[in-house]
């Protein structure tokens, strides 16, 4: 079994994990908790998803696999050694459509490393201090939206991995 297959498996684990956790307390869970989980769960499926582009690599005895790092790198690569499998330009596809679970996921994910642009402190409900954003790409955090991306994920993962079997 590939290294890539395991630990795809164990972001996807994390991910669950992590709902799992929110699910049982989501009527009392401050909205700090919620955008804390849902960032959360965006890292653990983007790694999942990077290492899932890996696999597919792998799959198709790509050489660099480090050298794939979302789906253009990976039908790149793949198309330098004369191949053009549907699972990769699928990821691709779906990177490339503003409109994709995927890319909203991706998205999401980058917006968690970007500081955000203060346009006021502000009190929230619970009297922490919060900054007020502005600017186009403020993500909403919801549990919602991360149980869409982790299904939507392993819908994709598990119908790839069928598709490579039958190779």
């Amino acid at each position: 079994m590939s290294t890539h297959i395991s630990a795809v498996n164990q972001k996807l684990l994390f991910a669950r994990q992590l709902l799992r956790g929110l699910d049982r307390d989501s009527s009392s869970a401050s909205s700090h908790l919620i955008a804390a989980t849902a960032q959360s769960v965006a890292v653990q499926l983007h790694q999942a998803w990077l290492w899932h582009c890996r696999n597919i690599a792998e799959g198709y005895k790509l050489r660099d696999l480090e050298s794939v790092i979302d789906g253009d790198s990976l039908v790149a690569q793949l198309a330098k050694q004369g191949k053009c499998p549907g699972e990769a330009t699928e990821l691709q596809s779906l990177q490339q459509d503003s409109g994709s679970w995927l890319s909203e996921l991706l998205t999401a994910h980058q917006n968690i490393y970007l500081l955000p642009v203060v346009r006021k402190a502000e009190m929230d409900v619970d009297r922490l201090p919060m900054i007020a954003l502005d600017g186009p790409a403020v993500v909403e955090w919801s549990v919602e939206r991360a149980h869409i991306w982790l299904q939507a994920l392993q819908e994709l993962i598990d119908r790839h991995r069928e598709m490579m079997i039958e190779f």
